[in-house]
């Protein structure tokens, strides 16, 4: 049996039809979460746990939030990755209590000690993670909540205690290994592309190209039978 070129394109035009439909409606059922604060793991946050409020919890208790965050930077991207950092911190209100920067073969670390109001932790922290990650990889991220009597803490304290340990790859991690990386992602992202569009995609046409078939070749030829019948049926009877 014969495909002809019709069908084959009837059946491609189906299985995108049909792959662009589930992704609009797996895309447009995606649940939406929101919370105030999370607390991350080593994993670099795929493991979450929301805290419910980081405001005074009564007029004599406060609630000291301390955190770390820790990045690993590309060759050359320290000093752009702490300026923004610093315009973060400006922009949540905050300000930078320390900064201490050390340079040791060849490559910059250094330190950020952030204050922030509790109310602007949440933000600051995706934003902070987000800067880090647009010049690095975020590898730590920690975050703890101590409840003490309001009396007993000063106003500096208030604010929330964020340091952010930065540094630099350095050359010897650079290597042929570093410079295969980026090749190595592609290729691995390429490889994931084939392998999902063989999954999915080939057995959606062909499953497609059957249907077109029976309509095409089993159903449409039905029914235009059972027309013609009814027809002379009908003309047999004016008769």
């Amino acid at each position: 049996m014969r495909v002809k070129k019709k069908e084959i394109v009837a059946a491609v035009t189906l299985s995108t039809a049909v792959l662009l439909l589930t992704i609009y409606l797996s895309t447009r059922h995606t649940p939406q979460y929101s919370a105030s604060l999370y607390i991350c793991s080593e994993d670099s946050g795929n493991n979450l746990r929301s805290i419910q409020s980081f405001s005074p919890t009564s007029q004599t208790q406060y609630q000291l939030i301390t955190e770390t965050i820790e990045g690993e930077l590309e060759k050359g991207a320290f000093e752009d990755t702490v300026d923004r950092l610093t315009v973060l911190t400006d922009e949540k209100y905050g300000y930078v209590k320390s900064l201490r920067i050390t340079y040791k073969d060849d490559a910059w670390s250094g330190q950020m000690l952030c204050k922030i109001p509790p109310a602007n932790v949440t933000s600051f922290t995706f934003n902070a993670r987000a800067i880090i990650d647009s010049n690095g990889t975020v590898t730590y991220i920690n975050i703890s909540v101590e409840t003490v009597n309001a009396s007993d803490i000063t106003l500096e304290e208030k604010f929330s205690s964020i340091t952010i340990n930065l540094k630099e790859k350095k050359p010897s991690d650079a290597g042929i290994g570093g410079s295969l990386e980026p090749v190595t992602k592609i290729l691995s992202a390429s490889m994931l592309w084939i392998a999902q569009g063989l999954i999915v995609v080939l057995p959606l046409c062909f499953v497609s190209l059957g249907i077109v078939l029976l309509f095409n070749r089993g159903i449409i030829p039905l029914w235009k039978n059972l027309l013609k019948g009814s027809r002379r049926a009908s003309e047999k009877e004016a008769k």
